[in-house]
Parts: structure tokens; C-alpha cells; sequence
């Protein structure tokens, strides 16, 4: 993804910057020549059926979201950000059984059937596809919404309230 989001930050004279760690939040930040900076997550999750996902772990309860002046464990304090955003990919699992341990020469490379298939993209601000349950048994973790349109139209819970009860963090 890195290589397609790279022209698309400079053509709109965005820095992109990369997570020092694979466990630091968000994936990229991009900043702007004014110094505004937008945090973009990326996420993929799982077609359960046609209407729903398995879900995605949007981030954590503790930490820099609370704590929103922290260092810690991301780029950039977390209410330095002026937009949190989620880059998500919904794909299907392929449904042929498939021997992971076989191996394959370099001639056969077009032949390996993938294990996912049918991606859709979709891009959304992290609230408007939050979820009012958490994302996994351990209840620090903020879920999304399951069903597919509810993603792709930002239209979680929280999705309608706008951005200005996110003005006093």
C-alpha cells in the first residue's frame, strides 16, 4: 500500500511519515506544509457474508487515546492529529481447499491459487465506523461496526454526531 499511498501524498504536498514500530499508532502520518497532521490506520477484516465482516480492532481504550499528549507507542501525540482515518480492505476467503505446505517452483508461480479474494477499499474517519462494542475479548480495544455499507458510508453509532464533540480532547 505504502507504494500507492506515496504519489497520492505528493501530489497534495503531503510529508509522509512511516510507524517507527509495526505496534506504534497509525501506520502514516501525513503532514501538512502548515504542520497539521492526519493519522491514516491501515485495516483489513473478513466477509462473514455478503451484508457482514468479521470487524477490525480500531485502536485501544488506554494509552494515547486517553492520554492524548503521550508519546508513547505513537508518532505523534495523539491529539496533535487533525484527523484519524482508517484505509480498510475487505476481502472474501477463497473458497478451494488449498495445501499451504506444498511447494512450487518459480514456473508455477501463476498457477498458486491466493487464499483472498474480491477486495473493496474504503476510506473513513475512525469514529464514523467505531462501534459501541470492543473489538475483541479483551475489552481495551475499540471495535468497528460488522455490516459492509455501514463501513463503506461511515455510518457507525457515533457516524452522525459530527466532529465537534471531539473539540475538547
Amino acid at each position: 500500500m505504502f507504494p500507492e499511498l506515496a504519489p497520492f501524498a505528493e501530489k497534495h504536498r503531503l510529508k509522509m511519515v512511516l510507524s517507527e514500530q509495526q505496534n506504534f499508532y497509525p501506520d502514516i502520518s501525513f503532514v501538512d506544509d502548515d504542520g497539521h497532521r492526519f493519522a491514516l490506520d491501515l485495516k483489513s477484516t473478513y466477509r462473514i457474508d455478503g451484508n457482514r465482516v468479521n470487524g477490525m480492532i480500531l485502536g485501544t481504550f488506554t494509552g494515547y487515546f486517553r492520554e492524548r499528549n503521550s508519546t508513547k507507542n505513537i508518532t505523534f501525540p495523539y491529539g496533535s492529529y487533525s484527523g484519524h482515518f482508517v484505509l480498510g480492505v475487505i476481502y472474501s476467503k477463497t473458497d478451494k481447499a488449498i495445501d499451504e505446505r506444498r511447494r512450487y517452483t518459480l514456473d508455477e508461480l501463476e498457477r498458486i491459487t491466493s487464499v483472498i479474494k474480491d477486495f473493496q477499499f474504503f476510506a473513513q474517519e475512525k469514529y464514523r465506523i467505531a462501534s459501541d462494542c470492543p473489538g475483541s475479548g479483551n475489552t481495551k480495544n475499540i471495535g468497528s461496526v460488522t455490516e459492509i455499507d455501514k463501513l463503506v458510508s461511515g455510518s457507525g453509532p457515533f457516524g452522525s454526531l459530527g466532529e465537534d464533540i471531539f473539540d475538547d480532547y
